[in-house]
């Protein structure tokens, strides 16, 4: 089992979940990489291609630093795989369902 970043060495008790500011944070990161598949800035943006490309890299990583995919859904507590399918089924959808489903994204919340 790999050591987590936001476990106590021994100096403070270990608690369920991790620090809100530590949640939001990882929630920010999540949402913003979302974001980037979904609704890029501006079309017009030439950087959005490469930014898509990298949420899309970074979901599809199993690496494990501060603000990994990994670590995000760690820090969430969530399961990586239903991310990855979420992802998966936008991808394969027809335009209709993924405004339907970047709308629902928008509603997207984590339990704290």
């Amino acid at each position: 089992m790999r050591a987590s970043f936001i476990e106590s060495e021994g100096l403070y008790p270990q608690t369920k979940r991790p620090d809100p500011a530590l949640r939001n944070l990882a929630i920010g990161i999540l949402l913003q990489a979302f974001r980037d598949i979904v609704a890029p800035k501006k079309a017009s943006n030439k950087e959005w291609a490469v930014w898509q490309q990298d949420a899309l890299d970074w979901f599809a990583s199993d690496e494990y630093y501060p603000g990994s995919f990994s670590w995000v859904c760690e820090v969430l507590q969530a399961k990586a795989e239903d991310f990855r399918v979420w992802l998966e089924n936008y991808r394969d959808s027809d335009p209709e369902s993924k405004r339907e489903m970047a709308r629902k994204l928008i509603r997207f919340q984590i339990r704290h």
